[in-house]
């Protein structure tokens, strides 16, 4: 039989788990799960990373890309994919609260559960010799949650989608578990004139058998408390044009659209948002003048696209620093509003990224409001051919100490070591520039001269890199210094509540 203290303990995981006890607290758990491997075990369960049914990295390479535009025009489903970014609290796909109401008690559903604004549904299927239930739903303007809860364990993440009356499906952005057994669901929220929805679940991809649930909405409920706003508020930095387009301000979360534009003449090889988080490279190819057949589509706008599309996740941490996240003041309240996801995208023009900022919801009073937007990195090509061979035959670490000259100062790379499907580097810079204000971008290629993952820094050493290797057999490899960023100047836009 379990312990009082260990069910103390594990009562606590959750609040300890997003650092939400005290420093005393703290030091009680962390003595507790050195002395107990049953709960040190639990902990380690709960901090696992549930099963990632999206893509972790897919770029798509410019090569003969006039060849295969309207093919990709045609495949629109391929045209974007989702990257998670690991930013400190892990995967979307996360642990999160335990319990029959997992996620309802965040703080931010503090003003839902107010307002009394969650639908009640309360419905059990059964699939599999396994009992699912639908709880709740809260369906804001900024998007649709589901919490659903499952009998016993599973042993994947649940498939399921959301759909309206009209057939249209919602495109589901997160989820959240504890133990494979309670899930928070998360889609884009549903429209306006929506009145009833159908969810289907099914266990896995492959699964034959599905659980089908229908039940009433009500979107004007939430939408009556939410606040749309459209600012159209333009900062130009360096070669970098940044446009505060939209806020929604709902009752479980702050939304920011948020658009960067940077030349397509080549003079900027590439932004960054965040260091190492989110790095769009320029790529930009110069269609035919001539239409296309009939059936394929029209051309791209002005001709031009982009060789590749990508989408990354950023789950940020509030108790982290701002000096790599965004943030949101009320500066009615004089408070910072919980940081809590980033999304960046490309979009069908070249070199423009769209960027949402999602945040606790802010209090109904607010007047006046600040959004600090996260630092920025404009790239600028290494002009001078540079390159060191790494062969990993008979040792999985090189020292190497070699130096990669750039406009300002150098980069030298002091190591490199394989770990299974990873190559790291750990690096230095010799410059006069202040520490972390200018960033390199490395390229790894193997001896086909195919690239291998893309350049990640790592979150616990900021002066290491990692590459998740596309293939687990290459063993040599070229490295190349491709580009420097520099951070430019923190932008920050100011909301008055009271024009709107």
């Amino acid at each position: 039989m379990m312990s009082k203290e260990c069910s103390f303990i594990r009562e606590l995981l959750p609040l300890f788990a997003e650092n939400l006890v005290s420093e005393e607290t703290v030091e009680y758990i962390k003595e507790h799960l050195t002395g107990c491997s049953h709960c040190a075990q639990e902990w380690e369960m709960f901090c696992r990373p549930l099963p990632d049914s999206i893509p972790t990295e897919k770029l798509y390479p410019q090569k003969n890309v006039e060849k295969r535009l309207f093919a990709r025009l045609r495949k629109t489903v391929a045209a974007s994919v989702l990257l998670l970014v690991i930013g400190g609290a892990g995967l979307a796909y996360g642990s999160f609260y335990a319990g029959k109401h997992i996620g309802m008690d965040d703080p931010t559903y503090r003003f839902a559960q107010e307002l009394g604004l969650f639908t009640e549904i309360n419905q059990t299927k059964t699939i599999d010799g396994l009992q699912v239930t639908i709880d709740k739903g809260l369906f804001d303007r900024t998007r649709s949650v589901l919490f659903i809860r499952f009998s016993a364990s599973g042993e994947e993440m649940p498939q399921v989608s959301l759909t309206d009356e009209s057939g249209y499906q919602y495109e589901q952005k997160s989820g959240k578990g504890w133990q494979n057994k309670y899930f928070m669901l998360e889609f884009e929220p549903l429209r306006l004139e929506t009145e009833q929805v159908n969810v289907s679940l099914t266990l896995d991809d492959q699964a034959e058998e599905s659980a089908e649930f229908v039940f009433p909405v009500d979107v004007v409920k939430t939408a009556q408390y939410t606040t749309i706003i459209y600012p159209n508020q333009v900062k130009e930095l360096a070669n970098l044009k940044i446009t505060l387009e939209k806020a929604v301000l709902g009752v479980s979360e702050s939304q920011f659209n948020v658009r960067f534009d940077w030349p397509t003449d080549g003079s900027v090889s590439g932004i960054a948002l965040g260091k190492g988080m989110a790095y769009f490279p320029t790529s930009v190819t110069k269609l035919a003048d001539a239409p296309p057949p009939p059936g394929f589509g029209p051309l791209p706008p002005d001709g031009l696209m982009s060789g590749y599309a990508a989408t990354y996740g950023v789950n940020y941490r509030s108790q982290d620093p701002p000096e790599n996240r965004p943030a949101l003041y009320d500066l009615t309240g004089r408070q910072e509003i919980q940081v809590q996801w980033g999304e960046y995208k490309t979009t069908q023009f070249p070199c423009q990224v769209e960027a949402i900022l999602k945040f606790a919801p802010v209090e109904q009073g607010t007047e006046r409001m600040e959004l600090l937007l996260p630092p920025v990195y404009l790239y600028e090509k290494v002009e001078d051919e540079n390159g060191i061979k790494l062969v990993f035959r008979e040792e999985n670490t090189i020292n190497l100490e070699k130096g990669i000259a750039y406009g300002e100062g150098r980069v030298v790379i002091e190591k490199a070591w394989l770990e299974k499907d990873r190559v790291y580097l750990s690096y230095r810079l010799e410059s006069s520039d202040a520490p972390d204000t200018v960033l390199p971008h490395f390229v790894l290629k193997d001896i086909r001269g195919m690239e291998q993952g893309k350049s990640r820094f790592d979150m616990e050493r900021p002066q290491v890199v990692v590459f998740y290797l596309y293939s687990e057999e290459a063993k040599e490899f070229h490295l190349e210094l491709e580009s420097m960023g520099h951070l430019l100047s923190r932008e920050k836009f100011s909301l008055d509540l009271q024009d709107n």
